[in-house]
């Protein structure tokens, strides 16, 4: 790589990492603060369904102008109004206020989540898997400092805030690393994408694109049946407090960095396809033992073991996903991936959250099982002769990594 790719690779990098730090803080503590405030399970799934429903509608439009402006420009702006919409969920407790800030910070790290990908893409050359892989294990690194924090600071706070006020507090604090995280976009160059705003533009629905789009809303039914409320999993069935879940989390983000350090060469000996499929089968009689376990040591392996597997394809999926899609509509085959997949993630956390709130935390496994296994098989389906057609861009790239690797 040049010396701006390798500049703007390693701030995007860094990047990444102070906006983990931010994530694994947040994974550990906002959904316990929202139900310390009072509120159950059925107001946190309607807050994060809303957040997410507005991040998919908003994620065309987003793709649009990722393919048409320039992305480090639009990263800076929305970033820092998607803080400006954040701070409010700490400073209120007001229902409404609450659901309207969250529709707005959806709206607002739509444009940011899916500029990323393309920025990043254009400065990483033709080493996509590396770049990927690299810039996913150093954020799970950063997500261990973050939820060994947010299972501290509360810890630090016991003495002199209530619980709802040392989360509020936690979440405060943390909101300096959104700055941080806006202000290295400062120092990056622009990519080597040209805007295409003079163009036409056409809106084109190309076979690969439908087959992902599909795969993604089956894997957006478990992101949001259960994702969302790991950390009320781990409370309300396995009876752990913030503390506890900091450290599990966090020490399953180290092992994800082990994970993406042999991403490459999983990939390299397998495959792209082949790794991703076989990685995220395996990771389905773990959610299996999550969905039947009490006991916080077992689930706590059980859930390990589960987000090592489901993860350690995904630098392999993106790649892939980049290379099969043409450069000029990388925003918006991202964009529109993002708003199916969106739409259904919202509805899948708001139907979860309602059979929670009634006590039911088993349905929403059996249904990510289910929506996972499809997901894995269809992407096999699909994709497992793409890496060996001569033809094909997917192998190109294949081979070139491997002569370099």
């Amino acid at each position: 790589m040049t010396d701006v790719f390798q500049r703007n690779v390693r701030l995007f990098i860094l990047r990444s990492i102070i906006l983990s730090v931010y994530q694994g803080i947040y994974d550990v503590i906002f959904n316990l603060y929202i139900l310390n405030m009072g509120f159950h399970e059925d107001f946190l799934g309607t807050m994060l369904a809303v957040s997410l429903l507005t991040s998919s509608i908003a994620s065309v439009p987003a793709g649009i102008l990722c393919d048409r402006f320039n992305k480090r420009k639009l990263m800076l702006i929305f970033t820092l109004l998607s803080f400006l919409s954040i701070v409010p969920l700490f400073l209120t407790s007001s229902p409404l206020v609450l659901l309207f800030f969250s529709a707005v910070g959806g709206l607002c790290g739509s444009v940011s989540a899916v500029c990323a990908t393309p920025f990043l893409t254009e400065n990483c050359e033709h080493d996509t898997v590396r770049v990927f892989s690299m810039n996913s294990a150093f954020s799970w690194m950063a997500s261990i400092a973050g939820n060994a924090a947010g299972g501290a600071m509360p810890l630090l706070l016991l003495r002199l805030l209530p619980v709802a006020g040392q989360y509020r507090m936690t979440m405060l604090v943390a909101l300096s690393l959104l700055l941080a995280g806006w202000s290295v976009l400062l120092f990056m160059k622009d990519g080597t994408g040209k805007p295409s705003s003079r163009k036409p533009f056409k809106i084109r629905f190309s076979p690969n694109l439908t087959k992902f789009t599909l795969i993604s809303a089956l894997m957006g039914v478990g992101t949001g049946a259960i994702v969302p409320y790991f950390n009320v999993y781990f409370t309300k069935v396995l009876g752990a407090g913030p503390s506890e879940i900091g450290i599990v989390f966090a020490a399953t983000n180290a092992l994800m960095v082990v994970g993406f350090a042999i991403t490459p060469r999983l990939t390299s000996w397998l495959g792209k396809v082949r790794a991703a499929s076989l990685t995220q089968m395996a990771s389905i009689p773990f959610l299996v033992l999550m969905a039947l376990s009490t006991n916080f040591m077992m689930g706590s392996f059980a859930y390990t073991s589960r987000m090592f597997l489901m993860n350690l394809g995904g630098p392999a999926v993106t790649s892939l996903q980049m290379e099969m899609i043409d450069p000029e509509e990388r925003g918006f085959a991202i964009g529109f991936m993002s708003t199916v997949s969106g739409v259904v993630v919202a509805a899948a956390t708001y139907a979860s959250g309602l059979f929670m709130a009634q006590g039911n935390y088993l349905l929403p496994y059996v249904a990510t099982c289910i929506a996972y296994i499809l997901a894995a098989g269809l992407l096999y389906h699909f994709f497992k002769d793409s890496e060996r057609s001569p033809d094909s861009a997917v192998a190109e790239q294949a081979q070139r990594y491997k002569l370099s690797a």
